[in-house]
């Protein structure tokens, strides 16, 4: 159960209520994981907003491999609500099932696309030193280049920011997407 009740619109002042219809428009029409806490404080609902949205429509990495990167730092967080949201969009981006049970049990998958393993070999090695390697940086740079790498970490920061979020507020997971 949620730390905190979710906010209803017709209690919230009328900056949130504007930045809630943005945020819910872009989101199936409902506010939900990090964004039910971060509406209390407006400035962090909007700027939080504009930073993921960096990653949904176009960036410079493919969705499948955003959706990669989000899945690996779920995981690693155990953010059982990110995980549920982005399995799904993980599936229909492209990602195999295959590779979404081996994140979800902590095993490295058998990748078939050079792409993903880089992904994987980049993010898993962040998460676990906090930076990358000199070979890692350039195998990355020079598949994906100066911006993908940036892409790459900011979106692993971004949701390693949202799975903190996600855990302290102990935001439900949508059922039907396990993680534990």
């Amino acid at each position: 159960m949620a730390r905190i009740d979710d906010v209803q619109r017709d209690e919230i002042t009328e900056r949130q209520k504007k930045i809630y219809d943005d945020i819910s428009r872009t989101r199936g029409g409902r506010l939900g994981g990090p964004f039910s806490v971060w509406i209390r404080t407006p400035d962090i609902a909007e700027h939080a907003d504009r930073l993921t949205n960096c990653f949904r429509p176009a960036g410079k990495l493919e969705k499948r491999l955003i959706e990669l990167i989000v899945l690996l730092v779920a995981r690693d967080a155990t953010a059982k609500y990110a995980w549920s949201v982005h399995e799904p969009q993980g599936k229909e981006a492209g990602l195999t099932a295959e590779t979404i049970d081996a994140i979800r049990a902590r095993r490295r998958p058998d990748f078939k696309r050079d792409d993903e393993r880089l992904i994987y070999d980049f993010v898993t090695e962040l998460l676990r030193t906090k930076t990358v390697s000199t070979e890692t940086y350039e195998r990355t740079k020079t598949a994906f280049g100066v911006e993908g790498v940036i892409e790459a970490v900011t979106c692993a920061g971004c949701y390693g920011m949202i799975g903190l979020v996600l855990n302290v507020f102990d935001i439900a997971p949508r059922p039907g997407y396990p993680l534990s």
